[in-house]
């Protein structure tokens, strides 16, 4: 069994909960997401307790929230995943841990993502502009 435990300052703690709290959960993605934060929260092994592999060798399943910078929304994906599939390149400003042990995606630009399937496909919209 892997196990993290990280010591939190209250700090910390504080941030966490005021980072949070500005954000209102809904049940689905918008179309699109601009500047889209998704942290990804490890669940479970894709092997299951009598061997048999339902998700990738390497990988583990993990749940997924997506944070909706512009809308203060976030979506919290009730399945379980086991990749996330870029179609194109993706504008990555950042990736960190972040204080909850959440792996956190900060891309930048605008997304059409879905959270349907195991794997969480992610693909750039291209911004129109309009001719004047």
């Amino acid at each position: 069994m892997v196990k993290n435990e990280v010591e939190l300052h209250q700090e910390s703690i504080n941030y966490i909960h005021s980072t949070f709290s500005l954000y209102n959960e809904v049940n689905q993605l918008d179309v699109s997401i601009t500047n889209p934060i998704i942290h990804i929260y490890p669940v479970k092994d894709t092997y299951d307790k009598e061997g048999e592999l339902s998700g990738y060798v390497d990988a583990l399943f993990f749940r997924v929230d997506i944070y909706d910078t512009e809308n203060s929304t976030v979506c919290k994906g009730k399945k379980l995943h086991d990749a996330i599939i870029p179609f194109e390149e993706l504008r990555v400003k950042q990736i960190k841990i972040f204080k909850d042990l959440s792996t956190m995606i900060v891309l930048k630009g605008s997304f059409q993502i879905s959270i349907n399937f195991a794997a969480i496909d992610i693909v750039s919209v291209k911004e129109e502009k309009s001719l004047k």
